[in-house]
């Protein structure tokens, strides 16, 4: 309710079908033909096909990150304008033992269950839509804001990917809230969760006006 307010948007929060019962691939393709249902109904939902963006927090912003890279991949791809990513897993074949750990982080082994739940095969570990930072091509990812939490284990796959996405050529905003935890815009100190819902609701009002402009 927030973003559609503040960012004058319609927000579509997509129930994607859950692991373990769903493993990787199902959620990102599932989710990928809602999008893809919801460009082509554009009309009778009353929006502008030429202003949609995508996004998610956590789990929700590795999917966001793995439909741009799948729909950049397609001959008619959706026009996706920009993606938010707010502290993604993008990373899931390294060893969550073997990442930066924090006493407010995720547990190692909570975290080793998630994987596990997400991917049935070992060698989707490092395939690019379960672990964005390995795609090789990122190019013509769309315009991106990255939420990062100093103390989340996460940060540095999602901090690494944003410097990529740069390298690459595509605009990227990459902002990390200091002494902040793994989702703390649903469960942390309410001030900054704010701060963090605010700066998401002026990027995609810029991103959309800019679109209007062009």
């Amino acid at each position: 309710m927030f973003l559609a307010e503040t960012a004058n948007c319609h927000v579509f929060n997509i129930e994607y079908p859950l692991a373990p019962e769903h493993p990787f691939p199902v959620p990102v393709l599932v989710t990928y033909e809602v999008v893809q249902w919801i460009f082509q109904h554009t009309d009778t939902l009353h929006l502008d096909a030429a202003r949609i963006a995508i996004g998610g927090h956590s789990a929700g912003g590795n999917l966001a990150t793995a439909i741009s890279l799948w729909n950049a991949e397609q001959t008619h791809p959706v026009p996706l304008i920009a993606q938010i990513l707010d502290y993604p897993p993008l990373d899931l074949a390294t060893d969550p033992a073997d990442k930066s750990f924090f006493k407010e982080a995720i547990p190692t082994e909570q975290a080793r269950q998630f994987n596990a739940m997400y991917i049935a095969r070992a060698e989707d570990a490092y395939h690019h839509l379960t672990s964005p930072l390995y795609a090789a091509q990122i190019e013509a990812l769309p315009q991106t804001l990255v939420l990062t939490a100093e103390l989340d284990s996460l940060a540095q796959e999602a901090q690494q990917y944003a410097k990529r996405l740069q390298a690459a050529g595509v605009h990227v905003e990459h902002l990390e809230f200091a002494g902040q935890p793994h989702a703390f815009t649903h469960h942390g100190d309410a001030n900054v969760a704010l701060q963090a819902w605010q700066r998401i609701a002026d990027f995609l009002r810029h991103v959309f006006q800019s679109a209007k402009r062009s």
